[in-house]
């Protein structure tokens, strides 16, 4: 009799129990949740830095245009626009890319981000009343640059829009 007791009690310990099984799960979903809260963060901060450095690069290149022209490009030869998506700044700077003009990290054609340049901003600080400027419409987590750039900006392209990173190119005439 002492050996069936015995052979009972083993059957018994082998598994777990329903409510150990649940716990479990509860306590893998809890973490694997703030795992993915962090890494959509993190991707989102990366976007970010990737935006800067895409109009530092942008910077350059309108820089090599104008030690080569004497001018910025200009809004009447069609540079003003999205950059990255076809357009004609596109064009007049593919040469100064090896690997192709910078796009948004989240693609062509989105309305939320992208980068686009203006050859005739109208800046009323009264310092610079006519620049040329790029700038990335919205960053994810960083916030815009500080508003002492431009005191009023014009409306194209969402220049004065929430969190844009402006850089301002130089004086434009055109």
């Amino acid at each position: 009799m002492f050996n069936n007791n015995l052979i009972k009690l083993n059957k018994r310990q082998k598994g777990f129990t329903l409510i150990e099984l649940l716990v479990v799960i509860a306590i893998i979903g809890i973490l694997s949740s703030v795992v993915l809260a962090s890494l959509t963060t993190a991707r989102m901060k990366a976007r970010d830095a990737q935006r800067l450095s895409d109009l530092k690069q942008l910077e350059l290149a309108l820089q090599f245009y104008y030690d080569e022209h004497g001018y910025y490009p200009k809004e009447s030869g069609g540079s003003n626009g999205k950059v990255g998506e076809g357009g004609g700044l596109d064009t007049m700077l593919s040469q100064y890319f090896s690997s192709g003009v910078p796009v948004d990290p989240l693609g062509p054609g989105n309305s939320n981000y992208y980068y686009y340049y203006d050859g005739l901003q109208w800046c009323t600080n009264g310092s610079d009343p006519k620049i040329a400027v790029i700038f990335a419409r919205g960053l994810e987590q960083a916030s815009g640059n500080p508003s002492n750039i431009c005191s009023v900006w014009g409306g194209e392209g969402g220049a004065g829009g929430a969190n844009a990173w402006h850089i301002k190119i130089g004086p434009s005439d055109g």
